[in-house]
């Protein structure tokens, strides 16, 4: 477990055999929404996830959809580096992933 944070990461908890890694699209929707609603705005465990679901090969598709060399998308996945939002989207659409805004229902925008 990282310092700072009280819960295991995703890969952590792989790892220790609470549950397997996301196999098909849907599996990894799921996945992934549910460590955005669960990070609570901690941009490095929503890039651990990324990173998880990705793998090795994936992160030499991430790194060259973002234009970056793969340790430093690593790097930025891992937490080690900021996370940039550019890599957030680039890691989104090398997985063929999209990020979307939705309403939430009984929330108004800021006027």
């Amino acid at each position: 477990m990282k310092a700072g944070r009280a819960t295991l990461s995703y890969a952590e908890m792989e790892a220790a055999g609470h549950f397997d890694r996301p196999s098909t699209p849907q599996a990894v929707i799921e996945y992934l929404n549910a460590c955005i609603a669960e990070s609570e705005g901690d941009a490095a465990i929503f890039g651990e996830a990324l990173a998880y679901v990705a793998g090795d090969a994936g992160l030499r598709a991430i790194a060259c959809e973002c234009r970056l060399p793969v340790e430093v998308v690593r790097r930025q996945l891992y937490g080690r580096r900021t996370l940039t939002l550019r890599t957030m989207m680039g890691a989104l659409r090398a997985l063929g992933l999209a990020l979307r805004v939705d309403a939430v229902e009984g929330v108004r925008p800021a006027d």
